[in-house]
């Protein structure tokens, strides 16, 4: 028996598919944005509106191209990166109205020298590598002899390819940094007490130590030791008066001691069984609660729409996805996360939602 839609559903479940179809235009618009240099354009502006012609003027964009910018600015503002006022031209002639662009808070994020700039991550997570592997995800169900849809684009897993495709690399590097940064200045401001007390902390894949040196300004009685492969750390000498040291290594194999291990967007990357391994790794290179030792987990715990915002929930959904594409990881809700503690041998945990989407999590034994 043939289903009846009503012509109005019909036309809103098109409009519905449609824009999950071209979704992608937002992300590579985004990509465009920031490399033509449109947020810093707009906020270097001295806090007046700017014109079209201006813009076009201040990023060196040929006349040709006014039209395409005011359509890519258009879609800019719909997605929420700046707002727009338009002066009406009444004079009946056909004359196109004058529109002015102002730049919000979410264009802030993308300023190519502010210290919470997510503009290397825009650029990094939107580059061919990363988005080939989206194209053999339907081939990744197929199989069961490849870990991720990253190794059947690519022949080889994400850490393989950073460290043979040394541009990728740094690129990779740089975006995992400002993200650090961007952590680093909220934790500073909103759990500083997660590290209170501490006189030592490694912060495992670490990377470059942008978080370690956002956290070490806020706590300059803390030894910092930031640990990573030994192909991103190479050349990277101590900081801060020797408060930030840099070692590299194999958190699988060893991990230096200290009070606290941070381990920030590290486990979502792993499958259950390395987490655990990891975790156990932790567990013998700290002390326990009653002599101040802790394991600080700074990731994802996955929420219901029930007990949270929608938006909150679909940016953890989108990146439940990204890691499964990218790595043989996951983002885990609260009883996953308990239990890869408790089989890890850990006896208690604490989770403080300070970081929007992400949390902290305090473990302990």
């Amino acid at each position: 028996m043939e289903c009846v839609i009503e012509s109005k559903d019909l036309l809103q479940a098109q409009s519905h598919v449609w824009n999950h179809i071209f979704n992608f235009i937002n992300s590579m618009s985004l990509k465009c944005a920031v490399e033509l240099g449109i947020p810093d354009a707009v906020h270097s502006n001295g806090g007046r509106p700017v014109s079209l012609c201006e813009l076009a003027n201040k990023l060196s964009i040929p006349s040709t191209r006014i039209d395409g910018l005011r359509r890519l600015m258009r879609l800019l503002v719909h997605s929420g990166f700046f707002t727009c006022q338009k002066i009406e031209k009444g004079d009946g002639d056909g004359e196109r109205d004058v529109e002015l662009f102002l730049p919000i808070v979410n264009s802030s994020l993308l300023l190519k020298e502010s210290d919470v700039s997510v503009s290397p991550l825009v650029l990094n997570m939107l580059d061919r590598i990363f988005t080939l592997p989206w194209h053999s995800l339907g081939e990744w169900f197929r199989q069961s002899n490849v870990p991720t849809a990253f190794e059947i684009s690519h022949g080889d897993h994400l850490w393989g390819v950073t460290k043979q495709n040394t541009s990728f690399g740094d690129s990779f590097n740089e975006a995992m940094g400002s993200d650090a940064s961007l952590v680093g200045k909220l934790v500073a401001s909103a759990c500083i007490d997660t590290f209170c007390g501490l006189r030592s902390v490694v912060d495992v894949g670490g990377g470059t130590g942008t978080l370690a040196r956002a956290i070490a300004k806020a706590l300059p009685q803390v030894q910092f030791t930031v640990f990573d492969l030994p192909h991103v750390v190479e050349g990277l000498t101590s900081e801060e008066n020797g408060r930030i040291a840099f070692v590299g290594g194999d958190m699988f194999e060893y991990i230096p001691p200290a009070d606290a291990i941070l381990l920030k967007w590290i486990l979502h990357d792993w499958s259950d069984e390395d987490c655990v391994k990891i975790l156990k790794r932790c567990k013998d290179v700290v002390p326990p609660k009653e002599k101040g030792g802790k394991v600080i987990i700074i990731d994802m715990v996955m929420t219901s729409r029930e007990s949270e915002h929608f938006t909150s929930e679909e940016t953890q959904l989108f990146f439940d996805m990204l890691v499964m594409v990218l790595t043989p990881g996951k983002e885990r809700n609260e009883k996953e996360w308990s239990k890869l503690f408790t089989d890890a041998g850990y006896k208690e945990y604490k989770i403080v939602n300070a970081l929007g989407v992400r949390s902290v999590i305090e473990v302990y034994y």
